[in-house]
This record gives structure tokens, C-alpha cells and sequence, in this order.
């Protein structure tokens, strides 16, 4: 019975239809909000993880925040010294070893003026490395072998400064009153899947170029290499130094054709040749996930077990990776986002507040009721449902209208040719998919409408005695 008469009072009031409307209307358009929201977060994480950040970034802990562009925060003028990860060879089994691994690849960071520009230099195996930037993509040549003193930019910053394949890139590092300077030659020119200026700022080049430009250490410990008896027996020899020259005889000059050769290193010295091969001087391990989203979970788990071992790393998410390259189209990002979020809220004032007329000119309809012997509960009911039926009904409608909607604008291949549209949206096109988070966000929207509409009115309307309510008082 409560049910039925308070949905014929809903039905039956031509002010409900308006309301309904305008509610639907409102959170149409918030779902759409969302929608392009969670399109420009999801485009701009698909582009730097599947880019050069990978989902999770396994980095030295250090005071400051350290990027893979290392601390690029302009004070000091020169780049920051990042700390290699140790021990290394123990972190990226920890890291293989989770079951929501997909792949990693190892990087050293260093930076060089190139052409009188700075440049970052991310040191990387091209092979580990392009297999797991899958929208990374080799457009001329090939890429580098190891050893081979390689480097692949993209194909904007090679028109910039004038590169093709073959050419070669010469990277310069102050060193006091002089300067450090080494060379590697353009293998290849790539492209990615979708366009972003951060890509301009970096070269991928062989991890040895990087070191050497650097003076990166190459973090073997030779104190653990054993050396053959045989090879030690100079050093256990007691003799007088001046015992050597003995034999010497005073000669005017001596002529003597010497042809000129190599020093040839006699590698047999080393009996760990494994060992002495390997360099372990590392800044990062980028690694992929099976599952992006598992990140935020593989994160918190990985940091437990580096802080149980006592390993000074820390594990991070893509954000973090990408540094500042990512910050100012965050922040673009969230005013936009608040510009639309307050103009949906003044909405939304606007509708809970003609929520609340709607009940609070029904006070001389509460007055009769109760006069007639209904109690406070049944009346709060009553109105209950029908404050209720219009937002969760209007929540549906607007829900339904938002993905229709979103859809369309999808269909309709809205593109984009400024490059800064481009980054902030993640791709050059606009595509929105509503999600059930933003579907729950909505429904919920709705019940906190219908609370507050319904809530405050009627314990408004109860406080007035049946007889001042029947002749209209508010």
C-alpha cells in the first residue's frame, strides 16, 4: 500500500517529470565527465608504460625523486648522480620470480649535450628492450647489437637535428675545465603508436656508451676473482730491485726497428671468466605485467620484501617512472577535471534543491496526514520512495543516456591534430568507454541525491503541529 501511494503521488505530480528530467540530464553529463576522465588517464598510462615506463620501475632509493631521467629538477644545473641497484643479480630474480611478471629489461640513465641540446641517454639492450615496448617501432634500419656503440632516436628528434642512419651522434659531458666526450652511430630511426614530445628528449644507446660518457662503474667486485698460483709467483720472488741491474753495461745508443702492434691481454689470468663478463652496474629494471592494473598490489609486495631483506630499492608505478615528462598534463588534467566537476555540482545544487521545494510544498498534504492519524514513520516512508523512485530512477536513465552518448562521440572519430591535445588525451583521437566504476559513482550520486532531498524536508515538515501544517506553514 505505501509503495503504491507514493509512486501515484509521483506519477500523478507533473513536477516529478521536470525533476526526473533535469536529474537524468545531470548525470548524463556526468557520465560522460567520467568517461573522458578515466580516456585521458588510461590513454596517457597506455602510452608511456607500452613506451618507455613499463608498469612497475625497480629503482635505488635515494632523498630525492628519482625518474628515469634521473632527479631532471633544474637546481644544481648538472644532472643528479643516481645510485646503481644493489645487489643487483638477487633484485631481478625477486622481480622474475612473481607470477604476474611478463618481462623486464635493465636500463643506465646518463645525459649529454648533443648539437648544443641536452639529451638523456638511457642505456638499454635494444633487442630485451624493443620486444617489451610494444608500441615502439622500427621504421629505418635495424637495431644495435651489444657492444656495438649503437643508438636509435625517433624519427621527430632525427629530423630536428638533421640525423639518418649512419650518422653519428656525439655526446658531451663537462668535466671541470674540460670536457668528456664520446660518439655512438644512428642504427635505426623508430616511431611510436602514438605521438609525445617526451620522446624527443631521450636516445636509446648501448649501455656501454653510457657508462663510459658517464664514468658509471661497472659494478664487478674483483676481489672475488681468483688468480692462478702461477700467475702470483712474481709477487712472492724476494730479490734486492737493485739486483736487476747488475749486468748492465754503459752503451753509446742502441737502433732497433720495433713494428708496431696491439697489447695483447692475456684473459687466462681471469678463472671466472663469467664473472668478469657480466657488468652489473645498473640504475633500473623496467618491468612488465601480465595485468597492468595489478601494479598497485605487485608494488606494495615487492617494497615488503626488499625492506625485509635489507636491499636499499624500492619498487614504483609508471607515474613515478616518467618524472616531470608526465606531471604538467597531470595537473592540465585535474583543472580541467575540477572546471567540469564544479560546473555538474552547481547543477546539482540547483536539482537538490528543487528536491527539497518539492517536499517542503507538500507540508500542508503532511499536516492532513498526520491529522488523520499517520504516524512520522509512515509518512518519512512515503516520501522516502518517492524521492527515491525519481533519482534512482533518473540514475538509470542518465547511466543508459551516458553510454549511448559516449559511444556516439566514440563513432563519431573525433581527431585531434594539436600536439598537445594529442598528449593530454593520449592519442590523436577521442575515445571514451564508460566503466562500472563510473556507473557504481553514478548510482551512488543517486542515493546521496535522494538522501539529501528527501532527509531534510520532511524532518523539516514533521517539526510543524498538523494544524499550522494543514494551513500551509513551512
Amino acid at each position: 500500500m505505501l509503495l503504491k501511494l507514493a509512486l501515484k503521488n509521483v506519477i500523478s505530480r507533473k513536477s516529478s517529470y521536470a525533476i526526473v528530467f533535469f536529474i537524468t540530464l545531470a548525470i548524463m553529463l556526468f557520465c560522460i565527465a567520467n568517461a573522458v576522465f578515466d580516456s585521458t588517464e588510461q590513454g596517457i598510462q597506455s602510452c608511456y608504460i607500452s613506451s618507455f615506463t613499463g608498469d612497475v620501475l625497480i629503482r635505488a632509493k635515494a632523498d630525492t625523486q628519482i625518474s628515469l631521467f634521473g632527479d631532471d629538477t633544474p637546481v644544481t644545473g648538472q644532472m643528479t648522480r643516481i645510485d646503481t641497484l644493489i645487489p643487483y643479480d638477487e633484485i631481478k630474480k625477486t622481480v622474475e620470480a612473481l607470477p604476474e611478471f611478463k618481462g623486464a629489461v635493465s636500463q643506465v640513465t646518463g645525459a649529454a649535450l648533443t648539437n648544443s641540446r641536452l639529451l638523456y641517454l638511457f642505456g638499454v639492450d635494444a633487442d630485451e628492450y624493443m620486444k617489451l615496448m610494444d608500441a615502439a617501432h622500427v621504421t629505418e634500419g635495424a637495431i644495435y647489437n651489444p657492444g656495438e656503440k649503437g643508438a636509435m632516436v625517433c624519427s621527430s628528434l632525427a629530423k630536428t637535428l638533421g640525423l639518418k642512419l649512419g650518422s653519428k651522434l656525439q655526446f658531451t659531458v663537462p668535466t671541470g675545465v674540460s670536457f668528456r666526450i664520446r660518439s655512438a652511430t644512428v642504427t635505426a630511426i623508430i616511431d611510436y603508436d602514438t605521438y609525445n614530445s617526451v620522446f624527443e628528449t631521450f636516445v636509446l644507446v648501448d649501455p656501454e656508451v653510457v657508462r663510459d660518457v658517464m664514468e658509471i662503474d661497472s659494478g664487478i667486485d674483483y676481489s672475488e676473482i681468483d688468480i692462478s698460483e702461477d700467475k702470483t709467483d712474481l709477487l712472492e720472488i724476494d730479490m734486492d730491485i737493485d739486483s736487476l741491474f747488475d749486468d748492465a753495461a754503459d752503451v753509446d745508443a742502441v737502433w732497433e726497428d720495433i713494428e708496431t702492434t696491439e697489447a695483447v691481454i692475456d684473459d687466462s689470468v681471469f678463472t671466472d671468466q663469467e664473472s668478469v663478463g657480466e657488468n652489473l652496474s645498473w640504475h633500473f629494471i623496467i618491468t612488465k605485467l601480465e595485468k597492468a592494473s595489478d601494479a598497485p598490489s605487485v608494488i606494495k609486495r615487492l617494497n615488503r620484501i626488499f625492506k625485509d631483506k635489507g636491499w636499499p630499492v624500492e619498487a614504483t608505478d609508471w607515474r613515478h617512472a616518467a618524472g616531470s615528462t608526465s606531471l604538467y598534463l597531470y595537473w592540465m588534467r585535474v583543472i580541467f577535471n575540477i572546471g567540469i566537476i564544479i560546473i555538474l555540482v552547481a547543477g546539482f545544487i540547483i536539482i537538490n534543491n528543487t528536491l527539497i521545494i518539492n517536499i517542503l510544498d507538500q507540508t500542508k498534504e503532511i499536516g492532513t496526514l498526520r491529522a488523520i492519524g499517520a504516524k512520522k514513520r509512515f509518512i518519512s516512508l512515503q516520501y522516502m520512495i518517492e524521492t527515491f523512485t525519481m533519482t534512482i530512477t533518473s540514475g538509470v536513465l542518465g547511466s543508459i543516456a551516458g553510454i549511448i552518448c559516449s559511444k556516439f562521440i566514440t563513432k563519431a572519430h573525433i581527431t585531434f591534430t594539436n600536439s598537445f591535445l594529442i598528449q593530454l588525451f593520449g592519442s590523436d583521437a577521442l575515445t571514451l568507454t564508460v566503466t562500472k566504476s563510473n556507473i557504481m559513482s553514478l548510482f551512488l550520486l543517486s542515493i546521496v541525491l535522494g538522501l539529501i532531498g528527501w532527509l531534510y524536508p520532511v524532518i523539516t515538515a514533521l517539526k510543524i503541529y498538523p494544524v499550522k501544517a494543514m494551513a500551509g506553514e513551512k
